[in-house]
């Protein structure tokens, strides 16, 4: 496979296609990560240089190197190079002025990246993408946070994921919000995909369930003092036990906003903190591409798909796909 090399300016450097380790790790909340292990040679110091752009053809993400080692082994000298993918860059710029918002999530992703990464403070070739009208809402204050950061607390508690794809004949980064698609075997509207023993197309599986931390029952505490604080309390218990989290939210302020936009705004705190102390379970399995279901044509990152294994079965959205090249061996 080869690895196409642009500068800042994506502005084609030059291709690698002899390496012998690539690991691609895509992720729908948060930016994904790269390492690549190839030979330290004159041309691939120069290409493999912090800021530069890692791009595969058969991909819509690009990587942005972050860092570079370069060490001797028994076979030679090899340079490793890691980096994340384009969404990464938002990390970068902060939100100010304070940003009161009620709408929709992907609404507020893109004027949070509008005005502060294009409008304003504008990062070198990023654009917005097209709207696609995803339905799921928001109510949010927010200041002298990371873009990066705030966009992936909307997504986690929306859920939506986003990207910062790479338009190489435009010389541009895409900002976009997009969803998955349920392809569980509960939904009727289009072919399930499903892992499992009797499909043969999983190997390593490795089921997961922690309960540390877990909360369902978020009091958010907004401005004001003692019996004067603004509390809201918001319940995802959906009839179990109550497991309670306090949240201070007392950098939120109500300034000339409604007393019910003020009350969402806290509500939309504890959603996303409770997102955070949700309970944790998880499939994780290597994933064999057979006649049924392939990688990118039936499922993809985002896609809430079954799992079924040990007498249990799962529907549930894939967060992180982790794509491995060894040599020419995927």
């Amino acid at each position: 496979m080869e690895l196409y090399i642009y500068n800042p300016d994506i502005e084609l450097q030059g291709v690698i296609d002899g390496y012998s380790s690539l690991r691609w790790r895509r992720r729908f909340f948060e930016p994904g990560e790269i390492e690549l292990h190839c030979p330290a040679t004159a041309e691939n110091l120069v290409l493999l240089r912090p800021e530069n752009i890692i791009h595969r053809l058969d991909r819509q993400e690009a990587a942005i190197i972050e860092g570079v080692t370069v060490e001797g082994t028994d076979n030679g000298d090899e340079i490793t190079a890691t980096g994340r993918m384009g969404s990464s860059m938002l990390d970068r710029r902060i939100i100010t002025p304070t940003i009161n918002f009620s709408g929709t999530v992907e609404a507020a992703m893109r004027k949070i990246v509008s005005d502060n990464a294009i409008t304003a403070r504008p990062l070198p070739h990023l654009v917005l993408g097209d709207a696609v009208g995803l339905t799921p809402t928001a109510t949010f204050q927010a200041t002298y946070k990371t873009v990066l950061s705030v966009c992936e607390a909307l997504a986690k508690a929306a859920p939506l994921g986003f990207r910062v794809r790479l338009d190489v004949p435009g010389k541009q980064w895409i900002f976009e919000v997009y969803d998955g698609v349920d392809r569980s075997v509960t939904q009727h509207d289009r072919p399930y995909v499903l892992f499992s023993d009797e499909f043969r197309n999983i190997t390593g599986p490795e089921y997961t369930r922690n309960s540390t931390g877990y909360c369902n029952y978020a009091i958010v505490g907004g401005e004001g003092e003692g019996a004067n604080r603004v509390i809201v309390e918001v319940d995802q218990t959906n009839g179990e036990d109550r497991r309670e989290l306090w949240v201070d939210a007392k950098d939120l302020q109500k300034g000339d906003l409604s007393d019910a936009d003020y009350r969402a705004q806290l509500a939309q705190r504890g959603t996303e903190k409770l997102a955070e102390a949700a309970q944790s379970e998880s499939f994780a399995a290597a994933a064999v591409d057979t006649g049924n279901f392939q990688y990118l044509t039936d499922w993809d990152l985002g896609d809430i798909v079954s799992f079924e294994k040990w007498g249990l079965r799962l529907d549930q959205r894939i967060t992180e796909v982790e794509e491995v090249d060894e040599g020419g061996v995927k």
